[in-house]
């Protein structure tokens, strides 16, 4: 039960961080005038992810025992992990490319 409890807490802390993150990215890379749509863009999408990773992670609990219920979510609980690498390789590869367009477009590094 301890475990469950830790892991609600991380993945609790993890969406706290992460989604004024998100927001203000999708925000700040458009116009003022086009704001509204960055964030109603930003919360569908967070809104989509969770319904489908609710979906999935009932999917593989489906039918198990209480008992069973721990081991049944393992492969939830990695797919959630994996998903966290290739965000977070995502936002360092997009970094780079930021990056090598502003140098390109000044002639010189802003870094």
């Amino acid at each position: 039960m301890s475990l469950i409890l830790l892991a609600h807490l991380l993945t609790g802390a993890g969406f706290g961080f992460a989604n004024a993150l998100l927001t203000n990215t999708a925000v700040s890379g458009l116009p003022p005038s086009r704001a509204g749509v960055a964030g109603a863009i930003t919360s569908t999408a967070r809104q989509v992810g969770a319904a489908v990773g609710i979906a999935v992670a009932g999917g593989l609990v489906a039918g198990t025992d209480s008992s069973g219920i721990p081991a049944a979510s393992r492969p939830g609980w990695l797919l959630v992990a994996g998903c966290g690498v290739f965000l977070l390789a995502v936002a360092r590869a997009a970094q780079s490319a930021a990056a090598v367009t502003s140098r390109d477009a000044s002639g010189r590094s802003r870094d």
